[in-house]
């Protein structure tokens, strides 16, 4: 193995007048060093390393055992990897902690395997729920049940007949004749602004789909419940902590208001964050010119903390802006260049229905204008490649106006790209945040759905990296487990799938958009660095850069591709902090 050691002269500008085996316990000792591990730094090179040192909460020295010991003062805690693989800390681009912390706090949540359990979970409810008021199930994606659709309007009524009930899967949903009838909701009924209320095309009836028209249900409880600010404050820190366990150091929220933004501070303040967070900030993309100016001013807040993209320090820091340009791939809202097949999954009735687009296209240029002029990163919820054609039209009219290169603007999600897209996105320096428990859990659904021809350009990986820079998140919501959870949020199951490209049936989607062991594990450290502007902080196990590490049970470049997902992490360090730990390390 190659031996190699960094030093920053600045830090140790004595460093080479030294001639000692270990250094005294004076201000250049390290705090914390590992030794005797496989070190994959994820450098350009990808260098392979047996050891390194932190000190303040930076790495001082990465290299082999005996040079990195050299900086072993009297207080250096040692953590002997005994061979093991050590990587940097894991980055999810996508997630959205408030919600998914709170969401098991009233009662845990069901796992939701097929139809019957479905139904189970609504009968069981009636017993619970006074007749009258509603039953919600949320994000409950038909791609994951075993019969791959959605219920019908007569099933829910079959399941609860007295009660109104709501099968949310995101932009689109199914309600039941009560839900119809207390929401006063007829054939008449005109459907709401970029919203559909789905009706029989023979009889003009209401079919119990609704796709972004959830607005015009009455009475319908928020979801959020009577969480106190403590409580909340409590479960992120729980949920952090969770993420720990299985190596994540640094997470993109990925829709953030002011409310999220305090909390972390808060958390900050008291030294609890045990995580590292990039916060899209949420925005809403209706109204004027003026208004959007206005808008944008105001995120920033009398203190300053809001924004722009950049404002921040080393644990909290401002990403994008964030909007909902189009509906989902996984409840068939997605806007897409040729209509969705007709057909039970999606509950699709009509012969050009394309999905539905949330904002207009000149819409979008005067936001993504407005936001280059104040230097705001962008991105948005893009699933469908039509709505991806919408967001590359804006970037590149405003590119035209105020080079947008630099600030990395991004597509979140962007499921069907194209040769065309991809070649937009590396004049114009667009990201992508992709999601590969998408193609895990959803893949087979949709390549029935969509056909041979259509899943093809289906988050296609390898393809991407030919282009530009893509980052894997998982976009977890609900529920905490990391694989029952919507998403599964588990960064393991998330490589494993770009390297195998393995369907939760087992099939294997599109073989040649594989990733390698190298790619993969990058999309999760470096790359995700690279899409918020922080590669030069993170990513990577190199001088100078935080002391964000993590050590693995097993040899991520040699064991075989099915044992990848089920990785565990033995410990997590942030900082040179210890956070996580299944060695014995102390502190």
């Amino acid at each position: 193995m190659k031996t190699f050691l960094f030093f920053l002269p600045v830090i140790f500008p004595v460093l080479t007048f030294l001639d000692k085996s270990t250094l005294a316990d004076d201000d250049v000792a390290a705090d914390l060093i590992i030794h005797h591990g496989k070190v994959l730094t994820m450098d350009s090179n990808f260098r392979i390393a047996q050891a390194i040192a932190i000190r303040n909460e930076r790495i001082v020295a990465v290299g082999d055992d005996k040079a990195v010991l050299k900086f072993k003062g009297k207080a250096t805690k040692l953590i002997d990897a005994g061979g093991r693989t050590v990587l940097p800390g894991l980055y999810d681009s996508h997630v959205h902690p408030l919600g998914a912390a709170t969401s098991e706090l009233a009662e845990p949540l069901p796992n939701l395997a097929s139809l019957d359990d479905v139904f189970a979970y609504i009968r069981k409810k009636t017993k619970d729920t006074p007749e009258g008021e509603w039953i919600v199930l949320r994000f409950a994606f038909p791609t994951r049940l075993k019969e791959a659709r959605f219920p019908t309007l007569a099933e829910l009524d079959k399941a609860a007949p007295k009660h109104p009930v709501l099968y949310n899967a995101g932009p689109a949903s199914m309600v039941n004749s009560m839900a119809l009838k207390v929401s006063g909701i007829t054939r008449d009924t005109p459907n709401p602004k970029n919203g559909v209320i789905v009706r029989d095309p023979k009889t003009g009836a209401a079919t119990g789909m609704i796709r972004n028209a959830q607005g015009a249900l009455k009475g319908v409880p928020s979801g959020s419940g009577n969480v106190s600010a403590k409580d909340r404050r409590e479960a992120v820190k729980k949920l952090f902590h969770l993420y720990n366990t299985h190596g994540i150091t640094s997470i993109g929220d990925r829709n953030g208001g002011r409310d999220a933004v305090d909390l972390y501070y808060a958390l900050l303040k008291n030294k609890e964050l045990t995580v590292r967070v990039n916060i899209a900030r949420s925005f809403n993309p209706y109204g004027s010119r003026e208004e959007i100016a206005r808008r944008l001013d105001s995120l920033t807040g009398k203190d300053g903390l809001g924004g722009p993209t950049g404002k921040g320090g080393i644990w909290i820091r401002i990403g994008p802006i964030k909007f909902f340009l189009d509906g989902g791939m996984l409840n068939g809202t997605a806007y897409m260049r040729q209509p969705w097949p007709k057909g039970e999954t999606y509950q699709v009735v009509e012969d050009d229905y394309r999905g539905l687009l949330f904002v207009d296209p000149e819409q979008v240029k005067v936001l993504v204008e407005e936001a280059a002029k104040r230097k705001w990163q962008v991105t948005a919820h893009t699933a469908g490649e039509a709505a991806m054609d919408v967001l590359l039209d804006a970037y590149d009219f405003v590119n035209r106006q105020i080079p947008i290169k630099d600030m990395r603007y991004c597509i979140t999600h962007a499921n069907f790209p194209s040769k065309h897209n991809l070649e937009r996105c590396k004049k114009l320096g667009v990201c992508a945040d992709v999601q590969p428990a998408w193609l895990y859990k959803d893949g087979a659904t949709l390549a029935r759905v969509l056909g041979k021809e259509r899943i093809h350009w289906f988050q296609p990986y390898k393809s991407w990296l030919e282009f530009t820079t893509i980052g894997g998140g998982s976009d977890h919501m609900i529920k905490l487990d990391p694989i029952q959870a919507v998403n599964p949020w588990s960064p393991w199951l998330g490589i494993a799938t770009a390297v195998t490209r393995k369907l939760e049936s087992g099939a294997v989607l599109n073989p040649d958009e594989r990733l390698s062991r190298e790619q993969a594990l990058r999309l999760y450290t470096i790359n995700n660095a690279y899409l918020h502007n922080e590669e030069k902080e993170k990513g990577s196990l190199e001088v100078g850069k935080l002391g964000d590490a993590i050590i693995i049970d097993r040899d991520y470049l040699t064991c075989p591709e099915e044992d990848i997902a089920g990785t565990r992490v033995l410990t997590t360090i942030v900082g040179g902090r210890v956070v996580y730990d299944r060695l014995g390390v102390k502190g």
